[in-house]
């Protein structure tokens, strides 16, 4: 979710300046985003009870139904742009997904939309919320979750009490929508340092609707559960709202809960799998980087999730779940997933510069190479080449120890389309583009902020220095910590970490 191609938001609330000047009409993609939708988003989204929506659309509709309506296809429409799908729809997805947005949000202002207290409400913003983060425009996506947070809160679904007396099926699509907003938040809160909100939870979802297989509901809450070992106080601790130090014993602890052995033991989906297993090992990213910011990593640490090298061992462990997925169970989430991969492999050069750029793959038990999978991996829609895979491209061919990295990659990435980029002539990679050659043409030199702690700032863009050297440096004082090569840390009271030699790639905090 990072905001690393960022870019010039309309200034009204549809998705453009002008609401829909010459946009035809997309009402009869309806029932093919149904079908699409359950298909494909439906089994890590189970919000809504399909057999009613399905048959409401063969009656005319009351306001509250199509705000509902035209946000899932808004939804279904920018989750399908770009992907490799065979099913039968619109020339460009995208403009039927900002098509059925400005729908939606018509749909709002012909009622008094505030005044809707169905749950309708509450996951029509949520599935606006996540329509405009695939569309990149992230401000207007922050106020739709938080309008979503906002009204689930107002609904009570936080409050166990509210769901007494409820039609079973209605009581499911509560419990489900609140935990939804439960892991979205917390995404939000260490991607984008927000606070949390949600604090008292109901109980568990633990029934399924009479149309579901067991499958969505075993992957919906392995994949809650793994958020819920993150609570307050470590969020906190990461947005630094919290004065009180954790512990090596809890970072050790979540890293044991986190590194779970792989879904053998229930029936999920594919989909579901990956949502579920990435997002696991993007976790362990951030639970790591947080014990670094508190200065709790050594070179001969015991445990190995408290030493430096530890990202090595989850980008492997993130190569071993993409290999055994196919391409289309994992973009099918959107660009959520693929910003996770991004982070993971974002981090791996950071470690491979500040500790060595043997990729030890023998250690590990594979024989593939991460980068190469990673971005391959994150060029499989136009948008995630442009945002992610170009990025990383770009960041490894500056740096001379990384260069053979790339040189594995054809035909290469183009690296067009991006503003932070330099413009190079497109090139194709996995039907993207126009060859033009074998090797990658490494971008001009650029001033990259260590991307393990702080390249994200409060406006959501990945920071890059445009001066030279002092003002890298004058950053990097405020903003990194020492990482020895050959011996183990020692902190001082200060909290920095160091030793006679070593590379400079985060802070203690």
């Amino acid at each position: 979710m990072s905001d690393i191609h960022r870019h010039e938001e309309p200034n009204c609330m549809f998705t453009t300046d002008q609401f829909r000047p010459t946009s035809p009409s997309y009402f009869h993609l309806i029932p093919t985003c149904l079908d699409l939708f359950m298909e494909h988003i439906y089994p890590i989204m189970p919000l809504v009870h399909m057999p009613t929506l399905r048959a409401s659309i063969n009656r005319p509709l009351e306001m509250f139904e199509k705000n509902l309506l035209y946000s899932l296809c808004a939804l279904t429409s920018t989750h399908m742009s770009g992907k490799n799908t065979l099913a039968p729809g619109p020339p460009s997805w995208e403009a039927a997904g900002r098509f059925f947005l400005d729908e939606c949000i018509s749909v709002r202002q012909c009622y008094d939309f505030v005044e809707d207290k169905s749950l309708s409400a509450v996951i029509s913003s949520y599935f606006i919320h996540t329509a405009f983060f695939e569309l990149n425009q992230n401000r207007k996506s922050w106020y739709y979750l938080r309008e979503a947070l906002t009204l689930g809160q107002d609904l009570m679904l936080h409050n166990e009490n509210s769901y007494v007396g409820l039609a079973p099926a209605e009581a499911l699509c509560r419990r489900r929508t609140f935990w939804i907003l439960y892991v979205t938040e917390r995404s939000y809160a260490i991607l984008r340092h927000k606070p949390l909100t949600l604090s008292k939870t109901p109980e568990f979802p633990t029934t399924l609707h009479d149309y579901e297989l067991p499958e969505i509901h075993d992957g919906f809450m392995r994949l809650v559960n793994s958020y819920h070992l993150l609570d307050s106080s470590f969020v906190d601790s990461w947005n630094e709202s919290s004065g009180a130090p954790a512990s090596t014993l809890t970072y050790t602890t979540l890293q044991r809960q986190l590194n779970r052995p792989p879904l053998s033991d229930v029936s999920i989906t594919d989909i579901q799998k990956a949502d579920i297993l990435i997002t696991q090992q993007w976790l362990r990213l951030i639970v790591w980087q947080s014990s670094m910011r508190q200065g709790l990593l050594s070179s001969t640490a015991e445990d190995e999730s408290m030493t430096f090298r530890y990202p090595l061992k989850i980008a492997h462990s993130l190569l071993n779940v993409i290999s055994s997925l196919p391409t289309t169970s994992i973009e099918v989430h959107g660009m959520g997933i693929f910003e996770k991969i991004f982070e993971i492999g974002n981090t791996m050069l950071d470690v491979m510069q500040a500790c060595g750029t043997s990729l030890p793959n023998e250690t590990y038990g594979v024989a593939q190479d991460p980068f190469e999978v990673f971005v391959k991996t994150l060029s499989q829609t136009p948008n995630s080449q442009r945002q992610y895979a170009n990025l990383l491209l770009a960041k490894a061919a500056e740096k001379p120890q990384f260069q053979r990295l790339t040189q594995t990659l054809t035909p290469p990435l183009s690296l067009s389309g991006n503003p932070m980029l330099p413009t190079h002539p497109p090139v194709d990679f996995m039907g993207l583009g126009q060859t033009t050659g074998n090797n990658l043409m490494p971008p001009a030199q650029q001033q990259w902020r260590g991307s393990i702690v702080g390249e994200i700032g409060e406006d959501g863009t990945y920071k890059v220095a445009d001066d030279a050297a002092e003002e890298r440096q004058a950053v990097w004082a405020d903003n990194a910590i020492w990482i020895p090569e050959t011996v183990a840390s020692v902190s001082d009271d200060d909290g920095m970490v160091g030793m006679d030699e070593g590379v400079w790639i985060g802070k203690a905090k």
